[in-house]
C-alpha cells in the first residue's frame, strides 16, 4: 500500500521533478548493483516475441536497456546488437558484462526523451521491455519517443514494447484521487500534466494504461500494432 503524501507527489511535483526522482533512483549504486546481479535472459513473453518476429538476422536496438539483460541474451541470437540508457552506471556495467562475455553489443549512453543518436531506418528491430513505456511522463514525451522510434525502423520492422496495465483490464476505475487531481491541475500551483492514470507504485512513477489511450499514442506515432498481448504487457508494433 502506498502512503497518500507519496500518491499526492503527481499532482504536487512536476513532470520534470518526477523525471528527476526516478532519475535519481536508477542511477543509484544499489539499483545498479541488484540489476547487474540479474543473468541474461528473456521472460516467457519476451522469448515468444523474439522468437516470432526476429527471425532473420538483422540490427536491433535495445533501448533503456539497463545493465544489459535483453542485450547480452539477444547477441547470443546472433542479432547485431546495438543498446542504449541514459543511466551512465548502468550503461557502464552491461558494457562490463558484455565484454566479460566476449559479446559485440555496442553500448551507448542516451536518453529516450531525447533525440537518439541514430540514423532514420537504421534498425529491423527496436526493443523496450520492463514496462519502461508506463515511466515517460508526460503523454506529449511519449508520443515523441514514439515517432522517434518509428523514423529508427527500416520499412519493414517491428518494434516490440512494454508497457503496464491495469491487471489486463481495458477500463480503469476513476477513483476519487483521480477526480480530485483532475481538478487541482487547473490551477497553476499543480501539476498540470497530470493525467487519469498516473500513479506513485511503491519505487517509483509508473502510467498505468487503458486500451484505447494506448491504442491513440500509437496511431498517433502512426505505428500499426500487429499483434496485442494486452495480459503480458506487450504489443508488437510496425510502420503504418
Amino acid at each position: 500500500m502506498v502512503a497518500l503524501p507519496e500518491q499526492f507527489a503527481l499532482i504536487i511535483w512536476t513532470s520534470s521533478e518526477i523525471d528527476r526522482f526516478a532519475r535519481a533512483g536508477w542511477n543509484s549504486c544499489p539499483v545498479v548493483r541488484h540489476y547487474s546481479r540479474r543473468d541474461d535472459w528473456l521472460d516467457a513473453a519476451e522469448k515468444t516475441l523474439v522468437e516470432s518476429y526476429c527471425m532473420k538476422d538483422g540490427e536491433l536496438l535495445n533501448v533503456a536497456c539497463g545493465a544489459g539483460r535483453e542485450a547480452l541474451m539477444l547477441a547470443r541470437r546472433r542479432l547485431r546488437v546495438t543498446a542504449c540508457d541514459w543511466s551512465p552506471r548502468m550503461i557502464a556495467e552491461a558494457r562490463r558484462r558484455a565484454q566479460e562475455a566476449n559479446l559485440p553489443v555496442r553500448f551507448a549512453v542516451a536518453d529516450l526523451t531525447h533525440d537518439l543518436p541514430y540514423p532514420e531506418k537504421a534498425f529491423d528491430y527496436l526493443f523496450l521491455t520492463n514496462i519502461a513505456y508506463s515511466y515517460i511522463f508526460p503523454r506529449w514525451r511519449r508520443v515523441r519517443f514514439l515517432r522517434q522510434a518509428h523514423s529508427l525502423l527500416k520499412p519493414d520492422g517491428v518494434f516490440i514494447i512494454s508497457f503496464a496495465t491495469a491487471s489486463g483490464e481495458s477500463r480503469i476505475p476513476a477513483g476519487l484521487l483521480e477526480w480530485l487531481f483532475m481538478r487541482l491541475r487547473r490551477w497553476a500551483s499543480f501539476n498540470r500534466e497530470y493525467e487519469p492514470g498516473d500513479r506513485f507504485a511503491g519505487d517509483g512513477f509508473v502510467h498505468i494504461f487503458r486500451f484505447e489511450e494506448l491504442a491513440q499514442e500509437f496511431q498517433e506515432a502512426r505505428f500499426l500494432v500487429k499483434e496485442w498481448l494486452w495480459e503480458q504487457c506487450y504489443a508488437v508494433l510496425t510502420k503504418g
